[in-house]
């Protein structure tokens, strides 16, 4: 059994003296029976390399044993359990591993659980396989994970920081395989894992690498030191002035925000928002707001693609996502909606926002409906900076967007609705108007 990795309990983190905690590997392992058969097993080594992998129980049985497949090859490759007749008409049992309906290698028993010994070659190429078994798919991700790190840990210290980075990847790459998102096992292993890859990033100049890697595990463990600190240096190498600077910027991290909540290791989000980050550090503007996180539901399946490669999948199998005027871009909840609105209200009461508004009133030559029209114009040119870079839409489908999403939080938050009669006296219009 793998004892659950934390933070605590980890080697950079000695774990303090005491009895080994019996905390669950996985937030699902409470919901099983105890006594149950392996629900995965691990082939390698074998002479038939197609056999190698891991293997899943299917929720199909024979022989009243699970049959097991190929996690990557599917059915074309598994492990089930056989009956044989002998001479005198007994019947005895063992267990085949197939690929293709050929029997590669199989092992004479009478148990329920597949053996990690006593197989012998039938079809396949020597040498016999090494088999473990899981009670648990997940703790076979984990083992990944751990050795994984314990790898990348020696390489840092060699100073070897490329194979560093590939080691720490492959395990990140082992809990993405898991399927499992939640939970301190998980959230653990995978923050661990992040802080060390930004730490190697950082040493091989990738600072915006060091920079996602570092605001991930930040936001998958708050307060992480060695994220931390690897986060304001890459900062700092990016454009950031000063710490001060970097810690105000960072503030944000460990919120939840950032990462996508629903798919922790994938990082476009992050690597979206440290972008705007660098922008901002490039105006070199210190009263600029920090900017806001971006999430787009393609990050979740084409993590693996680049942005040119990923927009024409999107073109190809989603244009209705393309025809989508006003844009990504999501406001979240009401306390969300309140800061967008006072970021409006800066504008709206800004001398030049003022002066148009005036200027537009004094002119004769508009009816009302046009007088609207030029109005909505004016209003969405001026929060444009706002807008766009939260995936609004540029010009009036974005901010059509956005009022449909203001209006449900008008509705049910006091604040939100005061704000927006606020605004309303500002603008001079009605914002449901401005749509």
């Amino acid at each position: 059994r793998i004892l659950p990795l934390t933070v605590e309990s980890s080697p950079r983190f000695p774990a303090p003296p005491g009895p080994p905690s019996a905390a669950p590997m996985s937030a699902f392992l409470s919901q099983r029976e105890g006594g149950s058969l392996p629900q995965a097993i691990v082939i390698s080594s074998a002479g038939s390399a197609e056999a190698n992998g891991i293997y899943k129980a299917t929720d199909k049985l024979y022989c009243d044993a699970p049959v097991y497949e190929h996690l990557d090859a599917g059915a074309e490759a598994k492990i089930t359990r056989e009956p044989h007749t002998t001479k005198t008409g007994a019947v005895k049992y063992g267990w085949l591993l197939g690929h293709n309906k050929v029997p590669l290698y199989g092992a004479p028993t009478e148990a329920l659980v597949v053996p990690t010994s006593g197989w012998k070659k039938f079809s396949g190429l020597g040498p016999v396989p090494e088999v473990a078994t899981h009670e648990l798919l997940i703790e076979v991700f984990y083992a990944q994970a751990d050795d994984a790190k314990t790898a990348g840990d020696a390489a840092t210290e060699r100073e070897d920081w490329p194979a560093a980075c590939a080691s720490f990847s492959t395990g990140i790459e082992a809990l993405k395989r898991s399927g499992e998102r939640f939970g301190d096992s998980f959230k653990n292993r995978a923050a661990l894992l992040l802080a060390r890859r930004a730490g190697a990033n950082a040493k091989l100049k990738e600072f915006r690498a060091a920079l996602r890697d570092a605001v991930a595990a930040l936001e998958l463990v708050r307060g992480l030191a060695s994220a931390e600190g690897v986060a304001v240096e890459a900062a700092l190498a990016l454009g950031c002035p000063d710490e001060a600077a970097a810690r105000r910027v960072l503030e944000p991290v460990g919120g939840g925000r950032i990462l996508d909540a629903g798919a922790p290791l994938v990082l476009r989000c992050v690597e979206r928002w440290v972008a705007d980050l660098v922008v901002m550090f490039e105006a070199k503007d210190p009263n600029a707001p920090v900017p806001a996180p971006r999430h787009m539901p393609s990050d979740r399946y084409l993590e693996s693609l680049d942005d040119e490669a990923r927009d024409e999948v999107l073109k190809k199998h989603l244009p209705d996502f393309f025809q989508t005027p006003g844009g990504t871009g999501i406001i979240k909840d009401a306390t969300e909606c309140l800061a967008l609105m006072q970021r409006w209200e800066q504008v709206f009461v800004s001398a030049d926002f003022q002066q148009k508004r005036k200027d537009l009133w004094k002119r004769r030559d508009l009816n009302f409906p046009q007088r609207l029209m030029e109005t909505k114009k004016m209003a969405s040119a001026s929060l444009a900076d706002i807008l766009e870079p939260m995936g609004f839409a540029p010009g009036q489908p974005g901010m059509t967007r956005v009022i449909r999403q203001m209006q449900v939080y008008w509705s049910e938050d006091k604040a939100c609705a005061c704000k927006a009669l606020d605004l309303e006296e500002l603008a001079d219009v009605s914002l449901a108007d401005l749509q």
